[in-house]
């Protein structure tokens, strides 16, 4: 049995089962390794055993924790902050998807939920420290009493929801990234993607949210948006996205016509050939991030879309995986393995195909209501 040793702890979330991969697990302290490690370091467990919601209620955190044998270039932290970057997004833009589809709230909306906590532990086990541009200090377990991130709910469920083929594509181009001494342009403009990504989709507010702080998320998320078009040599911008979108494999024809008049950089809206309905959201989204970044008048419901009465700051997520999509040329990403343990794949390439196709239907069917008027259903 390989040893493990702890990294970060997560008290915002709660997971029973745990995310693996080869040399980075999130797990829970019930899990084996984590009980390994209290073995050599009684003080672990009961540490973990110290955190509470806001209003003195046990919670249970989840740990990120390292194979000791891992490479040296797991170890280096970008590569731990992109490993978080990829199941933070890949989390948030199925839970924001299903949100706008099923109009029910879900876990793991936002990638706050996956922000580590300020203190670790040190190689003993014997104290905590932490380090930052605003502290740096050292304390003792004794005296510690962990919390959660006020008005962010904590999940229990038994396992995260995230779309299972973005990540195993994303976890393949993690390796890619980080092992090797020089990467590509590629490779590093998707990691910094996803870290911009991370940070656009940390809750806007836990309290007194604006349409200030809606457009400031919408200004980091254009950031990652043209972060991942960019060619290296050349600027990017509003066209590369488009023709990045125009990459992907359409399944519905809500988003396969190319019907709609879009911001053409700063030009009018009547300029250039028609697009798509991707193009167009993208376009007034990335026309709202100049308004607000820029300080141009803007009126109250300048992030609202007049025909239905929708918010753009609700799109970000399913826009953005759906140009992870393109981006990786994705289609769907195998072996496929079953959930549970010795079930049957019955047919493999079918099963993958119906789980790709199915995520991606839900990102498409959420972007075709957003020029639809309101259902009554939905008040």
């Amino acid at each position: 049995m390989h040893k493990w040793s702890p990294l970060f702890f997560l008290p915002n979330m709660c997971i029973k089962e745990p995310f693996d991969s080869e040399y980075l697990a999130i797990v829970s302290p019930n899990d084996v390794r984590c009980i390994e490690i209290n073995s050599r370091h009684p003080t672990f467990l009961p540490f973990l055993n110290r955190f509470t919601d806001t209003f003195g209620r046990k919670i249970v955190p989840s740990v990120l924790i390292m194979r000791d044998d891992a490479p040296a270039w797991v170890k280096n932290m970008e590569a731990v902050g992109g490993f978080r970057d990829i199941l933070s997004i890949c989390a948030v833009v199925y839970n924001r998807t299903a949100v706008l589809i099923h109009h029910l709230p879900r876990n793991y909306q936002y990638s706050t939920s996956f922000d580590f906590y300020a203190y670790t532990l040190t190689t003993d086990y014997q104290r905590l420290v932490t380090s930052n541009p605003a502290l740096s200090g050292m304390d003792l377990i004794e005296e510690f009493h962990g919390q959660t991130t006020p008005g962010l709910p904590v999940s229990n469920w038994d396992r995260l929801d995230y779309d299972e083929m973005l990540l195993k594509a994303l976890l393949a181009e993690w390796e890619r990234r980080f092992s090797s001494p020089k990467p590509s342009w590629r490779s590093l403009a998707l990691f910094r993607s996803l870290n911009m990504a991370h940070a656009a989709a940390q809750i806007p507010g836990v309290v007194g949210v604006t349409n200030y702080s809606l457009g400031r998320s919408i200004s980091l998320c254009v950031s990652a948006f043209e972060i991942l078009v960019h060619p290296e040599k050349d600027e990017s911008g509003v066209k590369r996205v488009y023709d990045l979108l125009n990459q992907v494999d359409w399944r519905t024809q809500a988003c396969k016509e190319n019907t709609y008049y879009c911001y053409e950089g700063r030009g009018k809206k009547t300029k250039g050939p028609p697009r798509n309905l991707a193009c167009w959201i993208y376009g007034e989204i990335n026309h709202a991030r100049i308004d607000y970044l820029h300080g141009n008048p803007l009126n109250q419901d300048r992030l609202v879309v007049q025909a239905s009465g929708k918010h753009l700051f609700n799109y970000n997520p399913s826009l953005y995986g759906l140009l992870l999509t393109g981006f990786l040329g994705l289609n769907y990403y195998g072996p496929f393995k079953p959930r549970e343990p010795g079930a049957s794949p019955y047919d493999a390439v079918r099963m993958l195909k119906y789980r790709f196709y199915s995520k991606q239907g839900d990102y498409e069917n959420a972007l075709a209501h957003i020029r639809k008027p309101k259902n009554p259903k939905e008040l």
